[in-house]
């Protein structure tokens, strides 16, 4: 049986949160319990909504369970002479749990972003894919940076700078747990 293949909605928050906080490693689920994350998420998740900056593709098997979700986050430029908008977009936080995997879900809920963002006019879209997720991405159409400079109009391809986990802002449960409001001292 496919799943259903429909942009989110608010009543889609909680297990949307699940699905986020299955997708992160132990080690950061260990940072914030589930209840706590789930409130933060859902919070957070009405603001992006209400935005109109962030649309999120979901599967839904049977009985309403969601089972994958990919987000897409329009993102404006600063302004260009001579064009009305060179947005670009964002594309996140694909998962689809284990069970479901490698069945086409990825590549419907790709599809389902790809058309809005079409439908927005976006100039482009960027993902930073895993490394399992690069194969669903090429056969989408994206390009690695080192094919965009080497294609006959080259543009300019991203560059990521990570920045140090110092400069990340951890949740209130971290700092209960370390007592201080930077990273843990080693």
């Amino acid at each position: 049986m496919h799943p259903t293949v429909r942009f989110a909605s608010q009543a889609d928050a909680t297990q949307l949160a699940e699905l986020r906080w299955l997708s992160r490693s132990v080690k950061e689920q260990e940072l914030e319990d589930i209840d706590a994350f789930t409130l933060r998420f859902s919070t957070w998740f009405a603001s992006a909504l209400t935005s109109k900056s962030w649309h999120v593709a979901v599967s839904e098997e049977q009985r309403s369970m969601l089972s994958g979700c990919m987000f897409l986050r329009e993102v404006e430029t600063v302004p260009v002479p001579g064009l009305k908008s060179r947005a670009w977009g964002y594309v996140t936080h694909a998962f689809v749990r284990e069970p479901s995997r490698n069945q086409g879900y990825g590549s419907r809920l790709l599809a389902l972003l790809v058309g809005r963002a079409r439908e927005l006019r976006l100039h482009e879209l960027h993902v930073w894919p895993s490394n399992r997720a690069v194969a669903l991405y090429v056969r989408a159409g994206f390009q690695s940076p080192e094919e965009q400079r080497a294609g006959p109009e080259p543009d300019e391809p991203s560059y990521v700078l990570p920045l140090p986990e110092r400069f990340n802002v951890r949740p209130d449960s971290a700092l209960k747990r370390t007592g201080t409001a930077g990273p843990p001292t080693q």
